[in-house]
């Protein structure tokens, strides 16, 4: 088996010292594609919202930041921790404020790993009736 690879090895050797160079691309061709393809895909994680009186309740639990400005995952973090609300929710008013829908992923991913969302069910207990073997 070591004569096979030393065939190959001479081989790949020959070819790559006989000063045959790989074509060329210009570089105007390779860098135009990718940065025609990113301009024309607007950037979502900074979406702004407007807040209205609903909306700066919701997240804030306060009414008086009606009609600012405020990027979406401030508004999702500020939900999540401040007032404790669940994906579901944020999720649903994200959509109603933004005026399209918005996934649950997209309040998952701004909440992962983050402190907050509701207090967890408290666990069930036995029935007081029931005898523990």
């Amino acid at each position: 088996m070591a004569k096979n690879d030393e065939s190959k090895t001479a081989t790949t050797n020959t070819a790559s010292s006989n000063g045959a160079t790989p074509p060329a691309v210009p570089a105007t061709e390779t860098a135009a594609a990718p940065a025609a393809a990113a301009s024309a895909v607007p950037d979502e994680r900074y979406r702004k919202l407007v807040l209205d009186d609903a909306g700066a309740t919701f997240a804030y639990g306060d009414a008086s930041k009606a009609g600012q400005s405020v990027n979406r995952i401030d508004y999702i973090r500020s939900a999540w921790t401040v007032m404790k609300q669940g994906r579901g929710a944020i999720a649903k008013e994200v959509s109603r404020l933004a005026g399209k829908k918005v996934t649950y992923q997209i309040v998952f991913s701004a909440t992962k790993g983050v402190a907050g969302g509701p207090a967890p069910a408290p666990a069930a207990t036995p029935a007081s009736g029931a005898a523990a073997s």
